[in-house]
């Protein structure tokens, strides 16, 4: 597996994972304090698991992004490969909170649950809105780090020659 990435694209590498740690370790402080505040009743049951789901994938998925940027910006293809796969897991969680958020913040109980505590119902809506805008800003940060660290170097560049001679 070529996972040997310019020495130009190295920060482009670190940029990426920085900008999807902090969004990570953002929505997780977030989904979290969100977590904590949603009544203990019958009818938040699905948006007390929905927020608390993607807290704790957003926890996850902020050290996935350090291990799967350092392993492209090393030259690691285990490490990379290793941090790549879990992140992909992470990923799909985040994709499946994204979904159920809204399923169950906006669903007949999901209302009821917001009447209760009515700061924390806006408060939800809005974060979600912020996550969903992100989402695809969250994707593009992946397959950034994915492009750099390993598609460029394997497949775009033709003299593969001269890119292990600039990498190592």
């Amino acid at each position: 597996m070529g996972v040997v990435s310019l020495p130009e694209d190295k920060p482009k590498i670190v940029f990426h994972a920085a900008m999807m740690v902090i969004q990570n370790f953002g929505f997780f402080t977030m989904y979290y304090d969100i977590w904590g505040a949603t009544p203990s009743h019958s009818d938040c049951d699905d948006t007390r698991f929905a927020v608390a789901f993607m807290a704790m994938t957003c926890f996850c998925v902020a050290f996935l992004c350090v291990g799967m940027g350092f392993g492209g910006y090393i030259d690691d293809a285990f490490t990379f490969t290793l941090y790549w796969l879990l992140h992909l897991v992470g990923g799909a969680c985040y994709t499946v909170c994204t979904i159920i958020i809204p399923l169950a913040r906006f669903s007949d109980k999901g209302q009821d649950c917001a009447d209760l505590l009515p700061v924390n119902g806006e408060r939800t809506q809005i974060v979600y809105f912020m996550h969903a805008a992100l989402y695809l800003v969250y994707v593009g940060g992946m397959l950034s780090i994915t492009y750099f660290s390993f598609i460029k170097p394997t497949f775009v560049l033709k003299n593969k020659g001269k890119v292990m001679e600039m990498a190592g």
